[in-house]
């Protein structure tokens, strides 16, 4: 069986190697031996030459593997290259792709999307996508039906019958119509499954956020709505309700303005209730200034989504290194509020457990069925004690959701301190627990 590794031109080498495409790339031929095409791809399955792509199309017919075993090009790669592309047994009889032609069927080889070349499969394809419009209208992503004439079927094997996904551009994956939860691809979906991320705070969000309110910076533990699209896109769908019982300054539900969803929010804090709708009017009537422990008494409507990040404790009364005397300094908030009603300023730990738990069980009667829950928040440090507050919480909220997983977000962007140094073990903890439930 041969493996390519790597092919060499007699002047130079220009190759590039793609493991999880499985493609090797050979670039600046035609510079190197004065011919027209400028760009050669060869594709590899289990070690093997299965397709030739010169420029734009697929040279895989027996005329075009003839006229690339003779052009000048295989004289000038390595030899067990042109070994390769003698051994015609080990390449499929497909024509080139035809230039301008409307696929309408994708199907997998070798791990890559690729058109179905049968006229009659694609006509097929066609009728399909037709029926398939219809019956799913109302179920169809904006952004695939604001598309269709760009949209084709997608089957793993080419198989029309079977075919229950759709795709635009095949490097993004295909949607599939069993996907209840979202609107992702499959390969988007993937990505989200990621049991750890790594994210830090970006310019763009903070410039757009005190464009619109500059008192935004009074928040001393904000988060970026960019982050939280991430999360609101994998748990719901466009047009969906989102609701966040500690929403500060709005991150949340400026995600949701940004993906489609309709946002829900309940801050404590006049201020920062007030900043929030300043940052999306639109959904004001759906923002409610009091305390989250009220929130059976607001008459909501039902929930699709919750995601939120609670107080992590008093942890802001305890601030390290300049936190405190820098905002203070700045005439800026160092803690959330002086509101008796805010359990950020519970200095017992067992009694803020219990209260912070209590509002998110109170969740369970607004969330539909089969809805998630994020939680995000830290593990903590009192005294040189760590109180697991993250998994205490999750362990309280088991008692109603299913604790389904956790994600690790990472930011890895924050500066180290010698915390403990010389004298005892104390880590950095640079790292929050975003606690995933569901009601079942």
């Amino acid at each position: 069986m041969l493996r390519l590794t790597s092919i060499s031109f007699e002047h130079s080498i220009a190759v590039t190697m793609l493991e999880k495409a499985n493609f090797i790339t050979i670039s600046a031929a035609a510079k190197l031996i004065g011919h027209s095409i400028q760009r050669i791809r060869l594709l590899i399955k289990n070690g093997n030459l299965v397709g030739v792509k010169i420029g734009s199309s697929w040279m895989v017919s027996q005329g075009s593997i003839d006229a690339y075993r003779n052009s000048h090009l295989s004289s000038a790669l390595f030899p067990i290259a042109k070994e390769a592309i003698d051994d015609t047994t080990k390449l499929p009889l497909f024509k080139p792709l035809k230039p301008d032609y409307r696929y309408y069927l994708y199907y997998k080889l070798n791990r890559i999307i690729i058109p179905v070349e049968s006229d009659e499969l694609n006509e097929k394809a066609r009728i399909k996508l037709d029926y398939l419009y219809t019956k799913y209208n109302q179920d169809i992503p904006d952004y695939y039906r604001d598309n269709w004439d760009k949209v084709a079927l997608f089957h793993p094997e080419g198989d029309v019958a079977k075919a229950h996904s759709i795709l635009i551009n095949p490097k993004e994956g295909s949607f599939s119509f069993d996907n209840k939860l979202n609107e992702l691809t499959g390969k988007e979906w993937t990505k989200f499954t990621c049991s750890w991320f790594i994210f830090n705070a970006l310019p763009s969000d903070l410039k757009e956020e005190r464009q619109i309110a500059p008192s935004s910076q009074d928040h001393p533990a904000t988060f970026s709505p960019t982050m939280i699209e991430q999360f609101v896109k994998f748990f719901t769908k466009s047009g969906q309700n989102v609701l966040d019982p500690f929403c500060g300054i709005g991150s949340t539900l400026v995600a949701c303005k940004r993906t489609g969803r309709i946002g829900y929010g309940i801050e404590l804090n006049r201020k920062y209730f007030d900043v929030c709708v300043k940052r999306v009017p639109e959904f004001k009537s759906n923002i409610y200034c009091t305390n989250a422990e009220n929130l059976n008494e607001l008459n909501l409507p039902q929930m699709d989504f919750s995601i939120s990040s609670p107080p992590y404790w008093d942890v802001l009364h305890r601030s390290t290194r300049d936190f405190k005397k820098v905002r203070l300094n700045n005439n800026l908030d160092y803690k959330y509020s002086e509101d008796d009603f805010d359990i950020g300023n519970i200095p017992d730990y067992d009694q803020f457990l219990h209260r912070v738990s209590g509002i998110y069980l109170s969740l369970y009667h607004v969330l539909r069925i089969g809805a998630y829950l994020v939680v995000i928040v830290k593990n903590v440090k009192k005294e040189g004690k760590l109180y697991p507050l993250a998994w205490d919480i999750a362990q309280a909220l088991s008692k109603r959701f299913t604790l389904k997983d956790e994600r690790l977000w990472i930011q890895d962007e924050i500066s180290l301190a010698p915390y403990g140094y010389p004298y005892s073990w104390a880590s950095n903890i640079l790292h929050h627990y975003c606690i995933i439930l569901r009601k079942e």
